[in-house]
């Protein structure tokens, strides 16, 4: 049995999750803003950053996403930087659990040095489902899976569609 590849199975997973969203209640944190700092493996490279979503209506908001990875290929060292704005629809379906799905646009920065040197700041779009399990009532753990796509010339005759992440993100979520 053929198991399908991430691409072809995200467009289900949005559609069964805007399905879930449609049908669920609003959010209890639509009235504030939430701050997490935290962890993330982009394409299995560990790195650090966070995020500061702002909640616009209920349900409904803006997110800036950060994340500085300093390796991200296997055979090359490669820091990546990414600065993204987001647009982020937000529910709770039960009372310890808030889901969301986000995307948006903003830059890459790329740093190579090895095997040779080469920088380069390219444009990337952004997708992302995540959810947060909130351990008290000014405390959640978040989890997202975030795919960056850049687009551009690339960087040092390797066309942007190489520079393609994959992003798990891992934090500590703060509402304020």
């Amino acid at each position: 049995m053929r198991v399908p590849s991430m691409h072809q199975a995200l467009p289900v997973g949005l559609a069964i999750i805007l399905v879930l969203f449609w049908t669920t209640g609003k959010s209890l944190g639509a009235d504030r803003a939430i701050l997490t700092p935290g962890i993330g493996l982009s394409n299995g490279a560990p790195g650090f950053g966070g995020q500061a979503k702002l909640f616009l209506v209920p349900n409904l908001g803006l997110e800036t996403d950060l994340l500085w990875t300093p390796q991200i290929c296997g055979n090359c060292t490669l820091s990546q930087s990414t600065v993204t704005e987001n647009i982020f629809y937000w529910i709770n379906p039960a009372r310890f659990l808030s889901l969301y799905v986000s995307g948006g646009a903003g830059v890459a920065f790329y740093e190579l040095t090895r095997p040779v040197s080469a920088s380069g700041t390219l444009p990337v779009f952004d997708i992302g489902i995540g959810g947060v399990f909130w351990t008290g009532k000014h405390v959640g753990i978040e989890i997202e899976n975030r795919l960056f796509f850049p687009e551009g010339g690339g960087l040092d005759s390797n066309p942007s569609s190489s520079l393609n992440n994959d992003r798990w993100f891992l934090g500590i979520s703060i509402p304020l």
